[in-house]
């Protein structure tokens, strides 16, 4: 099992925190994460957020059997829970905004989708990583209304260093693009991140040989440069 925590920078300011933490066997793997705004972002705009993914694996292909999310921010407080069936295809979606419920069939994509949530993406990417060192991917996410396309590249071995992060030592840095159909407008997330160059730092533990993240990076958005470093991690056997 992998825990970390992160400290979000963007510009000058500190922006949130961030933690992860993630279980993968032979069988079935799981993701949690967690958002808090901090300093001057939580004073002006406070979110805080939840997102827990499990699922099963079978013959390397992960099956998702669950996905829920609740995030509370300053205006309102919003659920979401994705149901899928026995194959790990997603069926249909219940959500409510401030209490009220509200419960969606979902028709299968016509396009090919490889999974349905982020977490699952980036559990196929530890899972890769950790077989083969390499984090060279693509992949397509349907979450029930929008698609992203996700595309990783693998630039080689480098040897990590930064200030802010407590382990150096052997690394891959890798280059994340994400496009996503149809972009709302006002959606501030994308707005930042999609079709813009994220790149981040994979380090493997030695003893479990699994994955863990050291860095982020997103050299322009609106705000300036966006900087995620780990400032704690827990490994367990």
């Amino acid at each position: 099992m992998i825990e970390q925590t992160f400290k979000v920078e963007i510009g000058p300011f500190n922006a949130a925190i961030v933690k992860i933490a993630y279980q993968l066997t032979d069988q079935q793997y799981k993701f949690d994460s967690k958002i808090n705004t901090s300093g001057i972002f939580d004073t002006f705009y406070t979110f805080k957020a939840n997102y827990a993914t499990a699922g099963l694996i079978n013959e390397d292909r992960l099956i998702t059997a669950s996905y829920e999310q609740e995030a509370q921010s300053s205006s309102h407080i919003r659920k979401k829970k994705l149901l899928f069936d026995n194959n790990g295809i997603l069926k249909g979606r219940t959500s409510s905004k401030d209490g009220i419920e509200k419960n969606v069939s979902i028709e299968p994509l016509k396009k090919h989708a490889d999974c349905f949530d982020i977490q699952t993406a980036l559990m196929m990417l530890i899972t890769q990583f950790k077989n083969d060192k390499s984090c060279n991917m693509q992949k397509t996410i349907f979450n029930g209304k929008k698609i992203y396309h996700i595309t990783l590249e693998d630039n080689g071995r480098i040897l990590f260093k930064d200030k802010k992060v407590a382990i150096s030592g052997e690394a891959h840095k890798c280059t994340a693009f994400i496009h996503q159909e149809n972009v709302e407008e006002g959606d501030l997330l994308w707005q930042v991140s999609s079709e813009r160059s994220i790149n981040f730092y994979l380090m493997k533990d030695k003893i479990t040989s699994l994955p863990f993240l050291l860095k982020v990076e997103i050299r322009t958005t609106p705000l300036g440069k966006l900087e995620a470093y780990m400032t704690d991690l827990k490994i367990k056997e």
